[in-house]
């Protein structure tokens, strides 16, 4: 249970690596969408500059995570940084695969292909759940191996199932030459680097949660903060998922200039924002104790701990708000505006704020700063959104 454990904490902070690289593919689907139009040509164009360059992209990170697996920069624990360097040296042969598999995903979202984006993405973690117990038990002390062999084969098999349909199935999309083209290249970077980075700087932010808990208050704070990090996750499941919804309406309806619809979709996705986002917060507040121990999160710690939890929840419910608007300038193409949210809320507020706030307030400030600089950039950023909103309202409105 203790490696089993173990894995999956380490599965967290790899994840974040495959979403990365992802982010840039999403910028397909926007330039896409930026144009107002479904045009095959276009897509295919983008398709073909786009491949090389994110498998480009992945390769060099792939090559990095080799080259600097002794690095105590994710994982400082020795024990846990052992099953961690073992896990990797697996787990980044499959990184192409699962990046051309969710950014493939995304361009079979754009022909509206929902379902069945959706299956061939339930088929991959199916397949993982199958196998996990498996390869873990056969491969016996490789077990931490096996549970890697299983993701990358069922990220595999997802590469497989969905290259044979843009080469034999698809209607609107063909991937045949390879060719580049600075012009797609540049925009689509442009665009899809602000949706990267929030994903690396996150990685960077737990990072510096998880050292700052331990370093301020010991292993009871270290291991609540985990426990909490994980709620933070799987709530915000959810809120991306919206977001993925709300990026095509509003690249389509801004890029055939219909503002007003643009505006109502904000305005419609922003409520769902927050009441999807209350769905999990009331009851995290309510039943603090009680989710926690689901984590293996001991009494004692929980009884000490429970009110910095509801603490770093505390915001919470506005992340649906803060999560769309970041979507907005993306998917307008304003990769900029994006970048600075992002940047501002994830590198220049939190760091400063993480490593100068506990040395006055102590460990309390480690559960007070993230919901502190989110509030600020929350409230930030809706007024960029309502910018950018206002001016949009300025222009002709073509019906």
């Amino acid at each position: 249970m203790e490696r089993r454990t173990e894995i999956i904490c380490i599965r967290e902070v790899l994840m974040k690596h495959h979403a990365s690289g992802e982010d840039y593919l999403e910028t397909i689907l926007v330039l896409q969408k930026k144009l107002g139009m479904v045009r095959s040509v276009d897509v295919a164009r983008h398709m073909e500059v786009s491949k090389p360059s994110v498998c480009h992209v992945v390769a060099t990170l792939r090559d990095g995570g080799f080259l600097t697996m002794d690095s105590d920069y994710f994982l400082h624990l020795t024990e846990i940084k052992a099953y961690g360097i073992r896990y990797l040296r697996v787990i980044f042969i499959g990184s192409l695969f699962v990046n051309f598999t969710q950014s493939a995903n995304m361009v079979m979202r754009g022909e509206g292909l929902m379902k069945k984006a959706m299956m061939i993405m339930g088929l991959g973690a199916l397949l993982n759940i199958i196998l996990d117990p498996i390869l873990m038990t056969v491969m016996g002390e490789y077990a931490i191996e096996g549970a890697a062999l299983a993701t990358i084969t069922a990220q595999f098999v997802q590469a497989v199932v969905t290259l044979h349909y843009f080469l034999k199935k698809s209607k609107v999309v063909k991937i045949h030459k390879i060719k580049s083209d600075e012009e797609i290249k540049k925009e689509m970077f442009g665009v899809g680097s602000s949706a990267m980075m929030m994903q690396l700087l996150f990685m960077i932010q737990q990072t510096m949660l998880y050292k700052m808990a331990f370093k301020y208050g010991g292993d009871p704070n270290g291991i609540l903060m985990a426990a909490s990090l994980r709620v933070y996750a799987f709530s915000f499941i959810p809120l991306w998922g919206m977001s993925q919804g709300l990026q095509p309406v509003i690249g389509t309806n801004f890029g055939a200039k219909q503002y007003e619809r643009v505006r109502q979709a904000m305005k419609v996705f922003s409520i769902g924002g927050l009441v999807l986002a209350a769905i999990f917060w009331i009851p995290s507040l309510l039943l603090s104790s009680q989710i926690l121990s689901l984590f293996g999160v001991e009494a004692s710690i929980i009884t000490q701990g429970v009110g910095n939890f509801r603490l770093f929840y505390s915001v919470f419910i506005l992340y649906g708000v803060m999560v769309m608007s970041i979507t907005f300038f993306q998917s307008i193409g304003n990769g900029k505006k994006a970048g600075i949210i992002v940047m501002l809320r994830q590198l220049f507020l939190f760091v400063p704020a993480m490593i100068l706030l506990p040395m006055v307030f102590g460990v309390k400030a480690v559960w007070f700063t993230q919901p502190l600089v989110d509030f600020i950039m929350i409230v930030v950023g809706i007024f960029m959104m309502l910018g950018e909103l206002n001016k949009m309202s300025k222009e002709k409105v073509q019906v």
